[in-house]
């Protein structure tokens, strides 16, 4: 992992830095979109347009559970989570059973 990501996530962990939230928020939306991408063309416009709501709102939560000592990459933390997460938004609108 590049030491400036791991040192942002370090930031925002023990300082809930939130310069360091918005260097991460910035580094994983070009992870996040491609899974927003991926839903809107599955569940439509509207969905889509929903997750782009909602993404951010748990960003804050979720990265504060990451562990840089795991050593799980990065993009499968994010993506993995993510993943989740989007599928709860959509069956929570009713999109997904």
């Amino acid at each position: 992992m590049d030491e400036q990501i791991a040192l942002w996530i370090t930031q925002f962990q023990k300082n809930k830095d939130a310069d360091a939230l918005g260097h991460l928020k910035e580094h994983c939306a070009g992870m996040i979109e491609p899974l927003m991408n991926e839903f809107t063309q599955k569940y439509g416009e509207e969905a889509g347009e929903l997750l782009r709501l909602k993404w951010d709102k748990r960003f804050f939560f979720i990265f504060s559970k990451y562990q840089l000592n795991v050593g799980l990459p990065l993009e499968n933390f994010v993506e993995n989570t993510y993943r989740f997460y989007f599928m709860q938004v959509l069956r929570k609108a009713g999109y997904m059973k």
